[in-house]
């Protein structure tokens, strides 16, 4: 790849990460949002628009770009064991497990959400299935995400027209643990990181293999790494972002403003289904805005963070467990709204300076040298190419 296109590609993965920081750190700062709730200290008026705007602009939006930058990563260190004579299998087999590990420790530790271990697991689906013909792959990805999508829908339908549920009751027990202790922190982490990951791997996990194999069909045509037609891109956004807003819109009033235990379901539903398109729309857009001068400038800033979005991922939940938890200041549902996306805010525009200036010392982010070394199966002195 030339240099430009891995640029653009670092900074769409970088954009990815900003993403999901401001969908991750609700679950840090509002303990009720692993039950699909806001928290009743903080639903002004202020704090339900800036919850509603998070919810139409960013859920379920940008780990779906994450998982389809993986399936072109994939893709690529292929073809850079096959350049090297060396075993891509036994390659990507290291990296997956050195996934899986990590992936635990952290949701164990850090974040009860961790995506790690359930990339790592239908990783292993994408290396068994990975010579599949592009046009089955695209089927593939395809149908996981529709059929997962409509299935959810469905349910989400009954139990909207059944009525509300009872709220969670553990939940709302379980809203202060993550202010008492570090032990506390730890206990109730590791108890939702073991409750949920059977839900993440078997319902997110398919979500996220279907865009592997839409990443790994795009790999193979080089789609990211030649200039799409000006005509296509524009094509794409005028199409797919104003029919994924919408929808993204319909989802966020459902869980802002309804009954949340009631169309929580039905809204995740609405998301999976039209997420993608919103998705498509994102990247069309910026793509094209890399080919300004102000967008040349704006990828540049974006690549770095990139380039260690691995060190960048791990490194938000460590900065959010400090800022929100027991392990530091202990903030969780004692900020507004705003201040929380705020504190997002500033994360990212923290990694974005902080990854510019350790890369111009270093050639690879600590995370990234770790997993490079076990993939490699020895020290690893090189920049990640991908």
């Amino acid at each position: 790849m030339g240099s430009a296109r891995l640029r653009e590609v670092d900074a769409l993965r970088s954009f990815a990460l900003g993403g999901i920081l401001m969908v991750n750190i609700w679950y840090f700062a509002d303990p009720f949002t692993l039950a699909g709730e806001i928290s009743p200290n903080h639903r002004s008026a202020a704090d339900l628009a800036v919850r509603f705007t998070v919810a139409a602009l960013f859920e379920a939006k940008f780990y779906l770009l994450f998982s389809f930058l993986f399936g072109y990563s994939f893709d690529l260190q292929w073809r850079a064991a096959i350049a090297a004579t060396a075993s891509p299998v036994q390659r990507i087999q290291r990296r997956l497990a050195a996934l899986f590990v990590l992936g635990l420790l952290h949701g164990l530790v850090l974040f009860f959400g961790d995506i790690l271990l359930t990339y790592a697991l239908m990783g292993l689906i994408l290396l068994a299935t990975h010579s599949l013909r592009t046009s089955t792959a695209v089927i593939t990805g395809s149908a996981l995400i529709g059929g997962i999508g409509s299935l959810i829908l469905a349910v989400g339908l009954f139990i909207a027209g059944a009525g509300a549920g009872a709220p969670s009751a553990a939940i709302a027990v379980n809203s202060g643990a993550l202010t008492q202790s570090p032990s506390s922190v730890f206990a109730a982490n590791a108890d939702n990181f073991l409750e949920n990951v059977a839900g993440v791997v078997f319902v997110q996990g398919p979500l996220s293999l279907g865009m592997f194999y839409l990443g790994l069909a795009a790999a193979r045509a080089r789609l990211l790494e030649r200039p799409l037609p000006t005509r296509i891109l524009t094509t794409t956004a005028a199409t797919c972002l104003p029919v994924g807003l919408a929808a993204g819109v319909f989802q966020a009033y459902l869980t802002t403003y309804g009954s949340g235990d009631r169309f929580s379901v039905l809204a995740f539903g609405i998301s999976t289904l039209t997420a993608p398109l919103q998705t498509a729309g994102y990247v069309s857009l910026l793509l094209l805005l890399f080919r300004t001068a102000a967008g040349a400038r704006l990828c540049g800033l974006l690549a770095p963070a990139g380039r260690m979005a691995l060190t960048n991922y791990l490194l938000q939940s460590v900065i959010m467990a400090l800022v929100f938890t027991a392990y530091g200041l202990r903030l969780s549902d004692g900020l507004p709204a705003s201040a929380v996306a705020g504190i997002a805010v500033v994360i990212f525009a923290a990694q974005l300076i902080l990854s510019r200036l350790l890369l111009a010392r270093i050639r690879i982010g600590p995370a990234e040298w770790l997993l490079r070394s076990i993939t490699y199966g020895r020290r690893s002195t090189r920049a990640p190419g991908s």
